[in-house]
């Protein structure tokens, strides 16, 4: 039988920080967060591998150290109300609620929610609230959010979705161009008036979000 404590201990010292995030904060919640309870149980035993992670129905959690570093380079604060898109069974929502004051978490997939809601309470994580949408709308019903996680790959930067941050609030995604294998994990800032800056931060593969895949293109 595994030992899941242990093994969250050595995805935390052996991948994460070895990979260079060393906020504690961040070390401390995906410490704390019971990886292993948020995807099937035939899949509990690889639940701590360094890969993105399918849970079925197309949907996935991501590599742990491109996660972690993600959300190192977010930075967030104890202050932020953050969006996090396409969860799935609510990992990455428990992985932010302990640094900040309040998740939007917005998924599709009632199933998906369902099982999210169950293990919150189970965990105690009382500051998440499960939206059900489409994914690639956001949140504008609760805009403006200080930071906006999405947990996936996107064809493109979705602009729409930068729009519903604050002024200087940062969003961050893995953009993937069509046809390629790997894309890069993207900060993006919304300076306001319209306009933001975007920066690439390191090479990391993901399946496309829902919604957020290349558009077909058609020849004649």
């Amino acid at each position: 039988m595994v030992d899941f404590s242990q093994a969250r201990t050595n995805m935390v010292d052996g991948q994460i920080h070895t990979a260079g995030v060393n906020v504690g904060e961040i070390l401390d919640a995906f410490q704390s967060v019971p990886r292993e309870k948020f995807v099937p149980k035939n899949m509990q035993n690889v639940a701590y591998s360094d890969e993105d992670l399918p849970i079925g129905g197309g949907r996935f959690l991501l590599e742990p150290i491109t996660h972690a570093k993600m959300i190192q380079a977010v930075r967030p604060v104890s202050d932020d109300v953050a969006l996090d898109i396409g969860g799935a069974t609510g990992y990455s929502a428990a992985i932010l609620s302990s640094m900040v004051t309040t998740v939007v978490a917005l998924e599709e997939s009632k199933v998906y929610l369902d099982k999210a809601a169950s293990l919150w309470q189970e965990l105690d994580v009382c500051n998440v609230v499960a939206i059900k949408d489409k994914l690639a709308k956001g949140n504008p019903e609760n805009e403006p959010f200080s930071l906006i996680v999405m947990n996936g790959a996107v064809s493109e930067i979705p602009v729409h979705i930068v729009e519903q941050l604050t002024p200087q609030g940062r969003l961050i995604t893995i953009v993937k161009k069509p046809g390629e294998m790997m894309g890069q994990v993207t900060l993006v800032q919304n300076l306001g008036e319209g306009q933001f800056s975007s920066y690439n931060l390191f090479s990391a593969g993901s399946p496309y979000l829902p919604g957020f895949a290349p558009k077909p293109t058609f020849t004649f």
